[in-house]
């Protein structure tokens, strides 16, 4: 049912022209059209995703099923020696899993019974694979059943109940055969805006709207857009949210997003700004210097929460 009105909220949500920032996945997307997914769309490491070990065995075992080819042309009588050779090689964590610098120089066998892999759904936790799957551990032998076993799980007999509640819950309020038009990456942004929030200087200067006694050659403006470019990625998702209520961009990025500054009047320069999340508005306080600015900005943006009421000045 939750997955069912997360596909109608989302649906609504579009139909209405918002976005809902929500980290799915593309590979979601990708189950919602009917596209077959493989073991390498498994989260890679460093993804910062649920089952990154997943990818990085899917990985192994490729590599593991490229060389055994070679080896048969060879030697048909060695692949289970080269396969031995392979779980023993000092390299697996560097080639494999090269974010995890502690396990840099360990081997698969080593790595798979120190992390204690067995057949769950991210091999370390969630739901068995199979009869008896948390007590089964992973090893050179059944590697490849794993991943075999952990991708049918992943995209097919673990999710297919929840896509189709979210394809039936979509379907309420738009046609889900027109999607079909769109590719997984297309999907994604169209419904959960864009990923990264990129602008510049420039870009700024065309999309930000002094308002009131503020125009472009008013100091303070010029040290929003500055104090906006030197944002990171967290700062920059966490000023948006602040200003619109919506930590992301809409599709099309920054050329689609429109924020009105106005002079906070009546105010000093000890207050923090504030916003009308609901109409993309920022009322500054008279702040003299950049730093001034971006010190009463972070603390302001980061120390809200939620929405409440303002009486009109």
């Amino acid at each position: 049912r939750r997955v069912l009105f997360l596909g109608r909220l989302i649906g609504q949500a579009f139909r209405e022209g918002f976005i809902v920032p929500l980290p799915l996945a593309e590979e979601f997307f990708a189950l919602i059209l009917g596209e077959p997914l493989q073991p390498k769309d498994f989260p890679r490491p460093g993804s910062g995703c649920a089952g990154e070990l997943l990818g990085a065995l899917a990985a192994f075992v490729a590599e593991l099923a490229a060389g055994e080819e070679r080896c048969k042309v060879e030697d048909e009588f060695g692949v289970a020696a080269w396969r031995q050779e392979q779980a023993k090689r000092p390299d697996f964590g560097d080639r494999f899993l090269p974010q995890a610098e502690s396990t840099k120089t360990l081997s698969f066998d080593e790595y798979s019974s120190l992390v204690g892999v067995c057949f769950l759904e991210t091999g370390l936790s969630g739901a068995p694979l199979c009869v008896g799957g948390d007590a089964l551990p992973v090893t050179i032998e059944n590697v490849c059943s794993f991943v075999e076993q952990a991708s049918r799980f992943w995209f097919e007999t673990g999710i297919s109940e929840q896509v189709e509640a979210f394809r039936q819950g979509l379907g309420e309020a738009i046609p889900v055969a027109s999607l079909a038009a769109f590719r997984p990456a297309e999907l994604r942004q169209m419904f959960c805006g864009e990923d990264r929030i990129d602008w510049e200087e420039s870009t700024l200067l065309a999309r930000l709207r002094p308002c009131g006694e503020l125009t472009e050659r008013n100091p303070l403006f010029g040290h929003l857009v500055s104090v906006m470019v030197d944002m990171d990625q967290e700062d920059r998702a966490r000023f948006l949210d602040f200003v619109s209520s919506c930590p992301r961009l809409p599709p099309g990025g920054l050329a689609h997003f429109r924020l009105d500054v106005f002079p906070d009047t009546g105010t000093s320069r000890r207050s923090l700004p504030r916003s009308r999340a609901c109409a993309n508005q920022l009322y500054l306080p008279p702040y003299t210097t950049k730093e001034e600015l971006r010190d009463k900005l972070h603390e302001g943006m980061h120390g809200s929460a939620g929405h409440h009421e303002q009486l009109v000045r």
